[in-house]
């Protein structure tokens, strides 16, 4: 039923990693899916970029991956059916166009409690979850 699955990962939340990919597992197991893990770096406003180390993508990208590296050793899951990437932008934007353009079959996102702001503006997994192409499950 669900051959890709895109992991939407926080690492800004470490505390829901271990739920997040034990659950894409779970229902990459039972598929027999491949798994693709995403980060999303929010992108700042830009008049805050003429403060940023000219390598900063690079530096903070690098990092990101090798999280995402060592969480994929982490999956009961053959590495070849395991990839990962970082992206830079609107968190729940480039989510988006990653599922679509790479025909994922199911999103998988965790959520945090609400701030109350999210109630008047919208959180990133409420958007995903309206406007996905595909299904999602919100790992709480």
């Amino acid at each position: 039923m669900y051959r890709k699955i895109l992991v939407a990962m926080d690492l800004e939340h470490p505390e829901q990693v271990d739920k997040l990919l034990s659950t894409a597992t779970s229902i990459a197991q039972a598929n027999g899916s491949t798994i693709h893990l995403l980060y999303v770096i929010h992108a700042g406003p830009v008049i805050l970029s003429q403060y940023l180390p000219i390598n900063y993508e690079k530096m903070v990208s690098g990092k990101a991956q090798q999280a995402l590296g060592m969480f994929a050793t982490q999956l009961d899951m053959d590495r070849s059916n395991i990839s990962s990437s970082v992206r830079f932008g609107t968190i729940y934007k480039e989510v988006l166009n990653h599922a679509k353009k790479h025909n994922e079959d199911l999103i998988i996102i965790g959520s945090h409690k609400a701030h109350v702001a999210d109630n008047f503006l919208g959180s990133n997994a409420s958007s995903i979850v309206r406007h996905a192409p595909c299904s999602t499950f919100v790992v709480r």
